[in-house]
């Protein structure tokens, strides 16, 4: 972002609305949980699951924009992490539930503020359209990406044909590259499963999963694949690979994000591609798209 737009912004500070963070546990976390109940609009449910994603203990859980009477009136929830990107250790924050009481939205730009100022690699997925040019005008890249949601049956008729299935961590680990063993640890106490797999009994021929098998509104479960270490691989044995995910997590519905339209193509009875949008500042130069640490966790 522009030292210019950023210099415009704060001058328009002047207000008695102040942006505090918030930490886990700590008195005005209890104040942001009434905060989040009393908006009728909100699934506060929602966010309060997105909240318990944390790779980053030190790292406020969000910011809210806070009244002289100590009154929560705006909160932005963050999920901070250090990752590893081309072998360097990137701080990254990605942004979630952006939500300002209607009176005081004019100021809700204060929010992000203290985050731009850390300099420091920022994310968000599919904001709300009222947020996305608020993101353009700060200087936010944006991208187009596909969440992909696929009905099938034809993997009930797949047979094994040599693939290997193992969630054992003591087992595999020890098989994944370097990246890979920082990403199983780093979601090691998240809700997801870690599935390593492997072709024709060549352990060294393998692909790395994180899964995470959903509910949803029609009470159906999916299984939403979160990464995938080799995704050409994945969409040359998705029939193989998808039986026996199929077998292990009892669903025969899939959803998967990425930059690509056409993952689910062969013997699909139903897919639909939904077109999202994402936000990036200060990205990474070669920085490869997922949906790790982010929202997509809860």
């Amino acid at each position: 972002m522009s030292k210019n737009i950023l210099n415009k912004l704060e001058k328009k500070i002047g207000s008695n609305l102040k942006v505090e963070p918030i930490f886990k546990d700590e008195n005005k976390s209890f104040l942001l949980i009434n905060f989040l109940k009393k908006q009728r609009y909100l699934n506060s449910n929602e966010v309060l699951e997105i909240l318990k994603i944390n790779f980053d203990h030190e790292k406020p859980i969000g910011y809210a924009l806070i009244k002289e009477q100590k009154e929560i009136v705006g909160f932005l929830g963050t999920i901070f992490s250090k990752r590893h990107i081309n072998d360097k250790i990137i701080e990254h924050c990605y942004l979630h539930s952006w939500i300002v009481l209607e009176q005081h939205r004019l100021e809700a730009f204060k929010l992000i503020l203290p985050i731009i100022k850390k300099k420091i690699f920022i994310s968000t997925f599919s904001p709300i359209k009222t947020l996305e040019g608020l993101y353009k005008k700060l200087g936010f890249e944006e991208i187009n990406f596909f969440s992909t949601f696929a009905f099938t049956l034809s993997f009930l008729s797949v047979k094994k044909n040599n693939i290997t299935l193992n969630e054992e961590k003591s087992f595999f680990e020890k098989y994944l590259l370097s990246n890979e063993k920082i990403l199983l640890n780093d979601h090691i106490s998240t809700n997801t499963k870690k599935i390593f797999i492997y072709f024709n009994e060549n352990i060294n021929d393998n692909i790395f999963l994180i899964v995470k098998k959903k509910t949803k509104k029609f009470l159906f479960p999916v299984l939403e694949i979160i990464y995938v270490s080799n995704l050409d691989k994945f969409k040359q044995h998705q029939e193989i690979i998808g039986s026996q995910l199929l077998k292990r997590f009892k669903t025969i519905f899939f959803k998967i994000s990425s930059l690509e339209n056409e993952i689910f193509s062969k013997n699909i009875f139903f897919k639909k591609n939904i077109k999202k949008k994402a936000y990036f500042l200060n990205k990474p130069s070669n920085f490869k798209f997922n949906v790790l640490y982010s929202e997509f966790l809860r």
